[in-house]
This record gives C-alpha cells, sequence and structure tokens, in this order.
C-alpha cells in the first residue's frame, strides 16, 4: 500500500478474507486434497482421530476460534478439538506445569507468546515435532517445538474527529509530542516496543516510554479498550494493535491508524503439549495453522494474522515494510527488555 494510513474500508477489503476464498488457495495440505498431505502429517492425525478431543488453549474469543476450528476440521474431520479460552493468555503455561505435577491432562495445544513456552520446554513438557515433515514451510520453521501462528502488529491510533491528518502522529516519537499529554494511550504491557527496540535501539526505546509515562498517559491492560476510548475521544492517539483497533472501525467509529517506521510485530506461537490426551491430533492442528490456510482461517476469525505465511493477509499489510523483532536467538535479550520496559510502564498504573 502506498498510503501508509490504512482506511476503514482499505482494512476491511484487505483483512476481510473469507473462509470460502481460501478454501481455493494453493496451500501444502488442505481442503481440496487431503491426500497430498505429507505422510508423516496423515499418519499423525489418523492415530489423532481413534484418540479424545484436541484440548487448544488461548486468549483469543471462544467464538472466534470457533470459526477456525470450523475451518480446520473442514481439512481435518476426524479430529475432534474443544477449546479452552485463558484470558489474557498469561497462564497457559502456569497450568500446564500445575496440571503435569498433579498428575491430570493438560490442554494439547498452546498459542501464546515465546517466553511461556520455553520454560515447558526446560520442563520436556512439550513435544518437539520435524516441522519440514509435516509440511511446514522454512520460514516458519524457528524452534524445535514451536511454530508462528499470528502476529500483534503495533500501529499508531487516532481518532480522526478530533485529529487531523496532518496533526496526527506520524511516528512513535511524535506521541511524545506536549500537546498529547493527558491524551494519549498505550497497553500497559511492552512486548511491541521491545520488537522496536532491535531496529531502533534500546536506549532510544527506554528513553521513549520514560518521557512518555511522565505525559499522564493512560494505559490499559487490554488494547481493545484502549482502540474503543480512542474511538469514544476519551484520549485522542495511542499506540495500538490493528487486530484490536479492527472491531472500532467496523463498528463505525472515527478511528483511523498508520503503520511506524520500522513496524514492530509481536510474534505468538503454537507448541504441543507431550503429556496430553492427544499430542498427534496436537501436531496436525499446530502444522494447519502455520500455514496458509490455517494462517487465512484464523485471521478471519481473530483479526490477528501471520506475517510470515506468504499471501496471508497480514503479509500483505506489511509488503515493503520494515519489520522489528528480536529473533528466538536473542531471547534473552527480549526477556531483559520486557522486564526493564514493563517496569517503567507499571510504575504509571493501568488506567481505571
Amino acid at each position: 500500500m502506498s498510503n501508509p494510513t490504512l482506511s476503514r474500508r482499505g482494512f476491511v477489503a484487505a483483512a476481510g478474507t473469507t473462509l470460502a476464498s481460501t478454501a481455493l488457495t494453493t496451500m501444502p495440505f488442505g481442503a481440496r486434497a487431503q491426500g497430498a498431505a505429507p505422510k508423516a502429517l496423515v499418519d499423525l492425525a489418523g492415530a489423532a482421530a481413534k484418540k479424545p478431543p484436541v484440548v487448544w488453549s488461548e486468549s483469543s474469543d471462544t467464538a472466534a476460534i470457533a470459526k477456525v476450528i470450523a475451518a480446520f476440521n473442514k481439512t481435518w474431520p476426524d479430529i475432534k478439538v474443544e477449546f479452552i479460552r485463558d484470558t489474557g493468555g498469561g497462564t497457559l503455561a502456569a497450568k500446564v506445569v500445575q496440571e503435569s505435577q498433579a498428575g491430570g491432562t493438560p490442554a494439547a495445544v498452546l498459542t501464546g507468546d515465546q517466553s511461556q513456552f520455553a520454560v515447558l520446554d526446560q520442563r520436556s513438557l512439550l513435544v518437539r515435532p520435524d516441522w519440514a515433515a509435516l509440511g511446514v514451510a522454512p520460514a516458519s520453521v524457528v524452534s524445535p517445538f514451536m511454530v508462528p501462528t499470528t502476529s500483534a502488529i503495533g500501529v499508531i491510533v487516532w481518532n480522526k474527529q478530533k485529529v487531523s491528518e496532518a496533526d496526527r502522529p506520524k511516528n512513535l516519537n511524535d506521541l511524545l509530542n506536549p500537546r498529547w499529554t493527558g491524551k494519549a494511550g498505550a497497553w500497559l504491557r511492552t512486548p511491541v516496543y521491545v520488537s522496536m527496540a532491535h531496529l531502533m535501539g534500546e536506549a532510544e526505546v527506554r528513553a521513549h516510554l520514560q518521557k512518555f509515562v511522565s505525559m499522564q498517559p493512560k494505559l490499559y491492560d487490554s488494547t481493545y479498550r484502549l482502540a474503543q476510548e480512542i474511538g469514544t475521544g476519551e484520549i485522542e492517539v495511542g499506540y495500538g494493535l490493528t487486530h484490536s483497533t479492527l472491531p472500532v472501525m467496523a463498528a463505525g467509529a472515527p478511528v483511523e491508524f498508520a503503520f511506524t517506521d520500522p513496524v514492530g510485530i509481536s510474534t505468538l506461537y503454537t507448541c504441543c503439549v507431550a503429556k496430553s490426551a492427544n499430542p498427534e491430533g496436537a501436531q496436525v492442528l499446530a502444522a494447519w495453522l502455520a500455514g496458509r490456510e490455517g494462517a487465512d482461517a484464523y485471521e478471519a476469525a481473530t483479526g490477528r494474522g501471520n506475517p510470515r505465511v506468504e499471501g496471508s493477509n497480514a503479509a500483505k499489510l506489511v509488503a515493503g515494510r520494515k519489520l522489528s523483532e528480536y529473533p528466538l536467538t536473542d531471547y534473552p535479550t527480549f526477556l531483559r527488555l520486557l522486564a526493564d520496559y514493563n517496569k517503567i510502564m507499571s510504575a504509571r498504573g493501568a488506567a481505571r
């Protein structure tokens, strides 16, 4: 897109992929020809069909994930999937550890942040599939125990009735303009700010946050609420995420967003729990989510896409832009900065 500002119509056109069109897309394995799937995947699916349902847990709305599961079952109808929502997504790993220690049966599939799953892998609680043998594209084979599923994409958001195109912030540091004192907002958690530090620099992002919290911003525990309050005019501008801005735009609120340069993204991954009731089915679902069919179905249902999957809506939205995120090989830096930046934001506290 040549225009960095994404209008309401442009966003819906770009992000509103339907499952019907998805089914016509060329993919390594899909609804048109399950027989074209890799043998290793077919073998896992055969074993999974004889076992209890795959239990999938993550933070998305239950109704949205029901649509994703329905799309998955068009390709793999014999694998039953049940969903348990983990609101906020912050207790996925803790629940698996607790249930495993108690001799229970934990969820089979988890979708969330890398920090939680690294802990589970260190405890030998995760399956380490041969992702390539399961048909996962090379760009998504980034870890032995998890695959990228979706990304939170950071954007500047503003109320277009209160802020003109000429006056709206063009980049992250424009939010530090004194005119936004008491009128700006952001997410209380900082994973996307950490991602921005990869290309902007640790010190620059730290200085930005320190200055930002001194300007009496409203900090939210949910980026959905951030977008809603920009829409109502409670605040005028903010640093938000594409997927949580979509519902507000679709509802007709006077909200617009634009990408920064670079674009900070924070990837969520999917892993498979070894001691679950159906680890075979878990691997089939994880591989499907990492492919084009799964990526499009997930994005159509939740608004969150996977820019790593070639041809997906998310990939098209950020095409030609510099994406900023620490690689998994630099995980210690990610953890250090996340703790550092979260501390700065938490000193301000969440909006009431």
